[in-house]
């Protein structure tokens, strides 16, 4: 089979129409960047938030999985909770809204207090 010169200029021009839908430009790779309460209230913010998505039957109600409706085992588990948040697993069949997720991230991060 002979390629012919037009075959290539076709094959060049298609990689590269891929090549471009495929990259991802500095605007796709900037973090976003959230602003942080260091004072973001557990009893407030945080566990409001547990309540309305986590707190429900079906999501930590079974026989092995704590419940997450007082300080202690949301403290205890606050590093698990933040991997959990952090890669989508929880909450369970829900998504948070952004800002719910970074005051969850931003109160673990800046010690998980009881306040």
């Amino acid at each position: 089979m002979k390629i012919r010169s037009y075959q290539v200029y076709l094959l060049a021009i298609t990689l590269t129409i891929v090549g471009i839908a495929c990259s991802k430009n500095a605007a796709d790779t900037t973090p976003v960047v959230a602003s942080c309460d260091a004072n973001t209230s557990f009893s407030k913010t945080i566990l409001p938030l547990f309540n309305s998505t986590c707190n429900l039957s079906g999501c930590h109600d079974g026989p092995n999985a704590a419940s997450l409706n007082n300080f202690q085992v949301i403290h205890d588990n606050a590093s698990q909770i933040r991997a959990s948040i952090s890669t989508g697993r929880m909450p369970k069949d829900k998504a948070l809204a952004i800002a719910d997720k970074n005051a969850i991230l931003c109160w673990v991060d800046n010690g998980a207090k009881n306040n």
